[in-house]
């Protein structure tokens, strides 16, 4: 009897722990453009061009992976290292990593909708991607994109950027 009382407890306590995780990460989640601002600008045949000069304003130059965070760093983004290191690594010496404050850049502010955000402009300075890291809880249990957007960033020859504003994970 004691052995039975012993495992049903166990048993209501993982599915209160389980229950309890899917509940706090739930709340991690967020959509990248919840309002659909980003996808909106994107519909301009202007856009990557337009973005590109707002970049090299704030002294980003050709052949850059971007790292767009806050002052604040976030939670979020202390979750991307190891995608910044891979991205670095992949596309090799041709690109330089960068990391931005969106708030040093205003312009950015009224572009980008949420943080932490990927920026990739390639050695001729057009704009490859523009989207977040990765998806899903903590941006590493969905789809990592690193490799999607190493394929974006040589794709030949250019055709435009990829911009994923339809995404779900960490964003702050």
């Amino acid at each position: 009897m004691r052995t039975r009382w012993g495992w049903a407890l166990l048993m209501l306590w993982a599915v209160s722990l389980l229950t309890a995780l899917l509940v706090y990460g739930q709340r991690q989640l967020s959509l990248f453009d919840p309002d659909g601002k980003l996808l909106h600008l994107t519909t301009a045949t202007e856009f990557d061009t337009q973005l590109v000069a707002i970049l090299n304003d704030a002294s980003i130059e050709a052949g850059s992976i971007l790292h767009v965070g806050t002052s604040s760093r976030c939670y979020c983004e202390s979750l991307t290292a190891p995608h910044q290191s891979q991205l670095s690594n992949k596309l090799g010496t041709n690109y330089e990593m960068v990391r931005l404050n969106i708030e040093d850049v205003p312009e950015l502010q009224n572009i980008i909708p949420a943080v932490p955000a990927l920026i990739v402009v390639d050695e001729l300075n057009h704009l490859r991607y523009l989207g977040p890291y990765a998806t899903g809880y903590g941006c590493f249990t969905g789809e990592d994109l690193v490799d999607q957007v190493v394929s974006y960033s040589r794709q030949s020859p250019y055709t435009g950027a990829v911009i994923n504003a339809d995404a779900e994970g960490c964003f702050c």
